[in-house]
C-alpha cells in the first residue's frame, strides 16, 4: 500500500511521460473501487484475478504478483519490468528508469 500513496504524492512525476498508469493485481474490481474511493487515488486500477496480464507484464510470483513496474509500448508489447519491493519509496528512480524505457 505504501508503494501506492508514494505513487500518488508523486504523480506529477509520470504526467508529462507519454503513457498511462495503472496499478495491476489480482484483486477484486470491487476492491480496488474501495480502495480508490478510500485513499483517494487519482490513477487508473486493473484486476487481473486470472494474472494473464501480470505474467505477460513479468510480475508474476509464485501464487500472487510481486511489487514492481513494467512499461508497455503501445502495441502492448513488454519494453521493461523490474522486481522491485521499494520502487515507490525510490519513486525519482523508478520514474527515471521508466522515462529512459519509453525513449
Amino acid at each position: 500500500m505504501a508503494q501506492l500513496v508514494q505513487l500518488q504524492e508523486n504523480y506529477e512525476l509520470f504526467e508529462e511521460m507519454d503513457a498511462n498508469v495503472y496499478a495491476l493485481s489480482s484483486d477484486s474490481p470491487e476492491h480496488h473501487v474501495e480502495l480508490k474511493e478510500e485513499m483517494g487515488f487519482t490513477f487508473e486500477f486493473l484486476s487481473d484475478p486470472s494474472m494473464d496480464v501480470i505474467e505477460k507484464a513479468d510480475m508474476k510470483g509464485q501464487e500472487t504478483s510481486v511489487r514492481g513496474y513494467s512499461v508497455f509500448d503501445e502495441n502492448g508489447e513488454l519494453i521493461t519490468s523490474e522486481e522491485d519491493d521499494y520502487w515507490g519509496e525510490n519513486i525519482n528512480d523508478t520514474a527515471e528508469k521508466i522515462n529512459n524505457a519509453l525513449e
